[in-house]
């Protein structure tokens, strides 16, 4: 065994554990951007996150124009209101959007330009000067509490791309459950979706290790046993706690092995159609995914199967296309079976989507490499 595993952020789980966030914040500074989008979901969090800081002497300027696929103007606009008012410390509280433009503001607010010039692709990276994030997760899928991501649209390219760099790490995450009894029937299905690809495309990827191995298949076993309950259930702490864990665990696991194909096909499509959620755009490649992907990895396809289908067995073709079957029947029970049609996408929109999904490296990190034309076929599969 010879591999690599960095997972640098704090993390304080259970629930409650939101009331520690004042004082984990007061590490790093007395002066707060609090981060939030401005939807219902943030009302239950955003009271006691401002007692927690205030009991903590943190002094907060709210910043609540977190959006979904956050934009280049939402984060540079945050970055300016950080810098003017000197804040110490980034306090991100929501979804994976809110997160993710707390690490965009973190970046912008201590570099020269404008965010956009600190995605992977450019030549200029975060340093080490980026201010530290705290986060707060309000729903379990992205795992951005635990990565060194932060996912950014370009509304004028029409342009999805990512920071990607370990200087954006949040230094510590509150994941505290029962911030998360309230969201969304929908929501959670979404969410929960994007927890599954995490833990799948990191499990196979090609610079998988025995780590994120162990991990990816511990977050899948909590999906399988908690997802559909906590869309059923919402108000249910165990549920929701497991997707969290599942949540927290597959961050890992990407920040270390990374995502696939489905991420460089499903990331344009939000690009173009900024109301498609990550979650749906991920989704709606799936079928055409499994069905390219697994004899590349029959074992782990299996492996996986197995999970949502115990009775499978051997290790043929007739087991890795039960495998198959068994997580295309996981997509349907959650209510995630989609089409590019019910997204609003035409094959007339393909081809500058198809071009910016070329330009992702998860499509090299996918156990079969498809050129542009095989790229085409699976898009065209979806409509």
């Amino acid at each position: 065994m010879d591999f690599r595993f960095y997972s640098p952020t704090e993390i304080r789980f259970g629930p409650g554990r939101l009331a520690e966030l004042g004082r984990t914040a007061k590490e790093y500074g007395n002066r707060a951007l609090l981060v939030t989008g401005r939807g219902r979901g943030y009302r239950q969090a955003l009271e006691a996150t401002r007692d927690s800081l205030e009991q903590a002497g943190v002094e907060a300027i709210h910043y609540d124009q977190a959006i979904p696929n956050p934009t280049v103007n939402v984060v540079d606009k945050g970055a300016k209101i950080a810098r003017d008012s000197r804040c110490k410390v980034v306090v991100a509280v929501g979804g994976g959007s809110a997160i993710d433009t707390g690490k965009g503001i973190a970046v912008a607010a201590t570099h020269p330009g404008s965010v956009w010039d600190y995605m992977f692709f450019q030549d200029q990276q975060p340093t080490e000067g980026t201010l530290p994030v705290v986060a707060v997760p309000t729903t379990s899928g992205t795992g951005s509490h635990t990565t060194l991501y932060a996912v950014i649209t370009n509304s004028e390219l029409k342009s999805k791309s990512a920071i990607a760099n370990p200087n954006i790490f949040p230094r510590a995450a509150i994941v505290d459950p029962t911030l998360m009894l309230s969201m969304p029937r929908r929501l959670t299905a979404c969410t929960g979706f994007d927890v599954f690809t995490h833990a799948f495309e990191s499990y196979i990827n090609v610079s998988a290790t025995p780590m994120t191995d162990l991990l990816a298949m511990e977050a899948i076993r909590l999906i399988a046993e908690n997802l559909l309950n906590a869309i059923e259930n919402g108000a249910e702490v165990e549920a929701r706690s497991g997707m969290a864990w599942a949540d927290t665990l597959a961050g890992m696991c990407i920040s270390n092995a990374g995502t696939t194909l489905p991420h460089a096909m499903g990331q344009p499509i939000s690009g173009h159609f900024p109301q498609v959620s990550h979650g749906e755009s991920l989704a709606v490649i799936y079928p055409a995914f499994l069905r390219y992907t697994c004899h590349a990895a029959p074992g782990k396809f299996i492996a996986v199967g197995k999970v949502f289908n115990p009775a499978l067995s051997g290790d043929g073709e007739e087991a890795v296309m039960g495998a198959v079957e068994a997580m295309e029947g996981f997509i349907r029970e959650i209510g995630m079976w989609l089409t590019l049609k019910d997204l609003g996408v035409t094959k007339g929109d393909l081809e500058p989507i198809l071009a910016d999904c070329m330009a992702f490296p998860d499509v090299k990190a996918n156990p079969r490499v498809p050129d542009r034309d095989e790229t085409r076929r699976l898009y065209l599969e979806r409509l």
